[in-house]
C-alpha cells in the first residue's frame, strides 16, 4: 500500500490525562476510513494532531512524504495539501435568514 497518511506510535496527554495512547494509522490513496467511538474517547483530538492542530506528545505523522512533527516542517504549507470537516460544520448559506 502507498500510504497517504501514516501515523505512528501516537500519543497525546493534557496533564495526566492520556487521550491517545501509541496509535498507529496507514491511510492509501483512495482508501475510506471511519474512526468510531464513544464521546471523550479521542476521535476529534487524533485528527486536530493530524492536521496540527494540537503537537502530539510523543510519535511521527507523515502526509503525503512530509512528515509533519519535523520541527523543520512549514505547517502553514503542510496544511495547504489537507482538508478537514469540523463535527459543528455548518453551512453558512443554509443558515441565512429570509427577510
Amino acid at each position: 500500500m502507498n500510504a497517504v497518511v501514516t501515523i505512528r506510535n501516537l500519543h497525546k496527554q493534557f496533564g495526566d490525562n492520556h487521550v491517545l495512547r501509541g496509535i498507529d494509522l496507514s491511510v492509501g490513496r483512495g482508501e475510506v476510513v471511519c474512526i468510531i467511538g464513544p464521546s471523550g474517547s479521542g476521535k476529534s483530538t487524533l485528527l486536530r494532531c493530524v492536521n496540527m492542530l494540537e503537537q502530539p506528545s510523543e510519535g511521527t505523522i507523515v502526509v503525503l512524504d512530509q512528515e509533519l512533527t519535523d520541527q523543520d516542517c512549514d505547517i502553514d504549507r503542510a496544511r495547504t495539501t489537507i482538508g478537514m470537516v469540523f463535527q459543528s460544520f455548518k453551512d453558512r448559506k443554509s443558515t441565512r435568514l429570509n427577510s
